[in-house]
């Protein structure tokens, strides 16, 4: 090699590796240790379980609710009369009617279950890499139940028949070590699909 500097030649020896220390893994250990020329793992899907899909009946019914006690709030401070009944003659409570409070109450109700469905949702994720399979949930405490899939023994897919139209359902995994399932995700969209994604990274 020449020197960039003197721009004079000299010799360097290539640097050998020394095993300093040695530990022996098991069969298990291996299997689940990624080596240094192996490709990194893959995210192939992430997804949240549905927020309305899942609870059909409660969501038609808080829409209802939702949508009358709105035309009992605009009724009574519009004055305007329903079948011949005015609004304007209910008891009012403070600056509002007892109308308009019950009517408030009811939205903010459905808001706020709302809002933790949706909260429920956003922390609760089912992760298929090329791998494994990760199930997170809990919103103050996390939960973490995995499961790799070269030891899936059994996957159970759980819909009713309401479920199946609104293409929504559970999924169970369980492992070879296993007798109990080891990731129970509900409420997932396209559950066929994501068994599926599994089975076909299955070595």
């Amino acid at each position: 090699m020449v020197c960039p500097s003197c721009e004079k030649p000299f010799e360097m020896e290539m640097p050998t590796a020394v095993v300093t220390s040695v530990h022996e893994i098991d069969g298990k250990t291996a299997r689940h240790t990624k080596m240094a020329s192996e490709p990194a793992e893959r995210t192939l899907v992430e997804v949240h379980p549905v927020v309305f899909r899942a609870r059909p009946i409660a969501s038609i019914l808080f829409f209802v609710v939702g949508i009358a006690a709105a035309a009992l709030i605009i009724l009574s401070v519009t004055g305007m009369s329903l079948a011949g009944y005015s609004f304007e003659e209910t008891t009012v409570l403070g600056p509002a009617s007892i109308v308009v409070w019950l009517g408030a109450a009811a939205l903010l109700v459905i808001a706020g279950m709302v809002g933790y469905w949706t909260l429920l949702s956003r922390f609760t994720t089912l992760t298929v890499t090329d791998d494994r399979t990760i199930y997170r949930e809990g919103i103050v405490s996390r939960d973490t139940s995995e499961v790799q899939h070269d030891d899936v023994r059994n996957i159970q897919l759980d819909q009713t028949f309401m479920q199946r139209l609104l293409n929504v359902g559970g999924i169970g995994i369980s492992s070879s070590g296993q007798d109990d399932l080891e990731v129970v995700a509900k409420g997932l969209p396209h559950p066929k699909q994501i068994i599926d994604l599994i089975r076909e990274n299955q070595d």
